[in-house]
């Protein structure tokens, strides 16, 4: 009896992660072009406005790879995934019509509501280890 037997691997799967690897990619750099409104101590940051639409640009960029990572297996987390995308942008269209200018605090606070609907991706990526 072999107790450490691997299992046969899920070809169907396997795209599916690779997929999502693309989809995190897009969600990372959609997150960094949000996050360029916050000014440093070295720089001033975008415009408000600027980041909002390079945001929205990069959530349909990140859309366009979604379908590569649903399958069965994956339906809820993909499902759940969806609609984080559509509420982040929803949010950062509400966002956009916010006067330039917010205290930084109020800024950082406002882009981590943004942000924050897309924690689903952080547990779908979980469930794709398996």
């Amino acid at each position: 009896m072999n107790l450490f037997r691997r299992r046969k691997r899920d070809p169907k799967l396997d795209e599916a992660r690779d997929a999502f690897r693309k989809v995190a990619s897009e969600l990372d750099a959609a997150q960094r072009t949000l996050l360029a409104a916050v000014p440093t101590a070295r720089a001033s940051g975008v415009s408000l406005a600027d980041a909002v639409q390079g945001y929205l640009d990069g959530l349909e960029r990140l859309e366009s790879h979604m379908l590569g990572w649903r399958i069965p297996s994956t339906e809820e987390s993909w499902q759940k995934c969806a609609q984080a995308i559509a509420e982040s942008g929803t949010l950062a269209r509400g966002l956009a019509s916010q006067p330039e200018g917010l205290e930084f605090e109020a800024l950082n606070a406002r882009l981590g509501e943004v942000i924050a609907p897309l924690e689903e991706f952080a547990y779908a990526a979980l469930s794709l280890r398996g």
